[in-house]
């Protein structure tokens, strides 16, 4: 106390700055221990060193070597990283040590002495198995291979992250064909394929095609066994013509080595199956006019990309003649005071004919129909006869506007 207030009569300093002197120079200290630590643990700054293995661990196993790669964090206080493997996983082996590489590295492979297509005594598949530590600018190691699980007061612990994976001969590569176009469908082929003795399974994984500078993203979609009898794999998951995908075809043998093709399709611009079950009933609008009403029904399309659909019918020269729309979603339509169209003098119940058309234009900028379908008359309670079948010309294309 007398040399604080020595200072204050010397140099005049303030007892108040005198009195928190202390507690700032214990921050300042602590500060100080501080910001070496913050270097140790790179992946936390406010914590010491109690991140666990770098993630991302992931195995690519080819002929006698094996692709190590993991998730390289960018941060500036990761100096290398070291990868371990031992022969034979899940064992109680030590690992050993088999390369360093310095950040910002992110892969690693091993060609070490390793073996293809090992299998014990039992015919099971014996597997390498790898973790990877990261070693920061202070040359501590993270986790502590000396020390696992590595564990403190206070602190999570930190165990390693581990991926097994056993080197073989890659199989052949599918040829992959595309089928011919069938609508809101994508079909790929590859007959013939040379199926190598331990090979295991094609497996079908799915991008959608976003366009150029999207990444892809692939989901798993389907496995395909050798024992198909047709090696092929129909994707009929479209909404619309034109709609493009990339497809990942992968052989795979019993050690997990694959090859892979990769195609590119799309939808085709195709209509949609004309309708069916298209029939006509007709009577009379009243007893005191030629006039009748006809009452058009058939049953509903299935295709998601349907638009809807149109009617025609044909006037006293032989011409279509288009006729009010339907919906998607409907499957019946009434004409109200039809009058009979003449033929050679003589009047004719008026035919009637359907299409089914689609919500995505061609190219050119038309529409996809259906087949023309001609109605089946259900009843004639009119004095008319219906027309005798005959040729008769091609509908215009696309919707009525009316």
């Amino acid at each position: 106390m007398i040399f604080f207030q020595n200072l204050t009569q010397q140099f005049g300093v303030g007892r108040t700055f005198l009195l928190s002197l202390p507690l700032l120079l214990m921050l300042l200290g602590l500060a100080a221990c501080t910001n070496s630590e913050d270097f140790a643990n790179p992946l936390d700054a406010e914590n010491l060193r109690t991140s666990g293995a770098p993630d991302g661990l992931t195995l690519y196993p080819g002929d006698r070597e094996i692709r190590v790669t993991w998730t390289d964090t960018g941060q500036s206080g990761i100096k290398a990283y070291r990868i371990y493997r031992r022969s034979i996983s899940n064992s109680d082996e030590p690992f050993e040590v088999v390369g360093t590489v310095n950040a910002p590295a992110s892969e690693f492979i091993d060609t070490n002495n390793l073996e293809n297509d090992r299998l014990d005594d039992f015919g099971n598949v014996l597997a390498y198995e790898y973790r990877i530590s990261y070693i920061d600018i202070n040359d501590v190691e993270t986790p502590d291979p000396a020390n696992l699980p590595q564990t403190g007061d206070g602190e999570p612990m930190r165990i390693w992250k581990t991926a097994s994976a056993t080197p073989s001969i890659a199989p052949p590569a599918p040829d992959v064909t595309i089928g011919d176009p069938v609508d809101l469908a994508v079909n790929l082929f590859w007959e013939n394929y040379a199926f190598p003795a331990d090979f295991s399974i094609f497996q079908i994984s799915i991008a959608p095609d976003r366009g150029e500078g999207e990444s892809l993203v692939f989901r798993h979609a389907a496995d395909i066994s050798r024992d198909e009898e047709k090696l092929y794999y129909l994707d009929g998951n479209f909404r619309e013509d034109g709609t493009k995908k990339t497809y990942r075809i992968a052989a795979i043998d019993r050690f997990g080595v694959e090859a892979v093709t990769i195609v590119t399709a799309e939808s085709p611009n195709l209509p949609p199956k004309p309708p069916t079950n298209f029939a006509v009933f007709c009577y009379p609008s009243s007893l005191f006019t030629v006039r009748y009403d006809s009452v058009l029904q058939w049953d509903a399309n299935l295709e998601p990309d349907l638009d809807g659909y149109q009617i025609y019918t044909i006037n006293n020269d032989g011409e279509f003649i288009p006729r009010p729309a339907a919906k998607k979603g409907e499957t019946t339509l009434t004409v109200i005071g039809e009058e009979p169209v003449l033929v050679a003098g003589s009047p004719y119940l008026r035919p009637y004919f359907i299409v089914a058309y689609d919500n995505t234009p061609r190219p050119d900028g038309m529409i996809d129909t259906s087949e023309r379908v001609e109605a089946t008359l259900l009843a004639n309670f009119t004095l008319f006869d219906p027309i005798p079948a005959e040729p008769t010309p091609p509908p215009p294309s696309g919707p009525s506007t009316r």
